[in-house]
């Protein structure tokens, strides 16, 4: 279990959190906008806020469960409380530290760790890809602290591969993301051409988890919640992603043109996609019920709807209705794809309702389709 490290702290009339982001995060400020109370405070490049609840939910959806530092007080006027504890039910209890930290790294290393954040930030990468290839780094720098940077070769790595994949829980795609890591900061920082290193593991040939059109009908009526209903409904009737019906914004429905515009998603790519005419009385019901100001689906207390939650939703919704259980949100998005390959829709306009950039992506949803597999006979029936 991950753990939010933030402090609570009574500052003034009212109890705040105080915290700071472990990494940068483009446009911070504008995601937190919705933030009961928020304030940042330049002497100590802490952020504040109001301890309501939908002060942590916010945070989670943008900054992820472990990606906020641990803050002891406020400033050096703060009113805290000596030896106050933010209550279970409110703040858990602080995690264990990293076991790289960057002010335990040799200064060479730092420095390497600081330029490769400053150039992740200036191509614009998204703070995601950023806090894991700087948490890759950190590890592998402080693995060889004794070395200098043009010591690390092909066989370093290697020798570091094992390493990790003895001690365990080092997964394909985690070598993916550290060989990435290790690509962009040799070639953006060290400046080696065309650095490639020649260690990936053999990417498995694995086809994504679907429902069938019947097991949709049931994950769908065993909701009984309208907005929760209609968050799931989207999600399969129009194949999105978990953070693209998050971001959903009011203005992004064109319902006279059978639209929804999908903004700055994967790869920053923009797309529209249909709007499922079915969708159209609960969705209308549920906005005079609701009545969303900005994001389309809101939390309880204002602003974007966390990721977490719509997880939730689906995870109770799959126990209720008997479904496949490792069906996750994600998987609506595979059900969505396969089930309009077997209506005959193409793959090219099935790749740009998804927005895939490649069609060998979209190509995936031809095997996992059953129509033709059911159409031939086993011998087994001719007996």
């Amino acid at each position: 279990m991950h753990h939010i490290l933030i402090q609570k702290t009574d500052s003034g009339h009212r109890s705040r959190y105080v915290f700071r982001p472990k990494t940068y995060i483009p446009d911070f400020t504008f995601l937190c906008r919705d933030i009961p109370g928020l304030v940042y405070h330049s002497s100590t490049k802490q952020w504040s806020a109001y301890t309501v609840a939908g002060t942590l939910r916010i945070l989670i959806s943008i900054c992820g469960e472990s990606g906020l530092e641990w803050t002891r007080s406020l400033h050096s006027g703060s009113k805290e409380r000596k030896g106050e504890v933010p209550p279970q039910n409110q703040v858990p209890p602080r995690r264990a530290p990293s076991p790289v930290d960057w002010q335990e790294l040799p200064e060479h290393w730092q420095d390497r760790l600081t330029r490769t954040e400053d150039q992740l930030r200036v191509q614009r990468y998204s703070w995601r890809t950023v806090k894991s290839y700087l948490s890759h780094l950190r590890q592998f720098y402080g693995d060889h602290r004794e070395l200098k940077p043009e010591q690390v070769d092909t066989s370093v790595v290697r020798t570091y591969i094992l390493r990790r994949g003895e001690r365990g829980n080092f997964s394909d795609s985690s070598q993916h993301q550290l060989l990435n890591a290790l690509k962009f900061w040799m070639e953006h920082v060290e400046g080696r051409e065309k650095t490639f290193i020649e260690l990936r593991p053999r990417r498995a040939d694995k086809l994504p988890q679907v429902l069938s059109v019947e097991e949709v009908r049931r994950l769908l009526a065993a909701v009984d919640n309208l907005k929760h209903q209609c968050i799931l409904k989207i999600v399969y009737g129009c194949g999105l992603r978990l953070g693209e019906v998050c971001r959903l914004q009011v203005m992004d429905l064109h319902l006279d043109r059978q639209e929804i515009f999908i903004r700055c998603s994967k790869g920053k790519k923009d797309r529209y996609v249909t709007f499922p005419e079915s969708l159209r009385k609960d969705l209308t019901s549920y906005r005079e019920q609701y009545q969303p100001d900005r994001w389309l689906f809101e939390g309880q207390y204002g602003g974007q709807y966390a990721a977490r939650s719509v997880q939730m939703i689906l995870k109770r919704a799959v126990v209720k209705s008997g479904v496949n259980p490792l069906a996750t949100v994600h998987t609506l998005r595979h059900s969505y794809a396969t089930h309009l390959i077997e209506r005959g829709v193409s793959t090219r306009h099935i790749q740009e309702l998804l927005g895939h950039s490649s069609s060998k992506t979209t190509e995936i949803y031809t095997h996992i389709s059953s129509k033709e597999r059911r159409r031939v006979n086993s011998p087994l029936d001719d007996l």
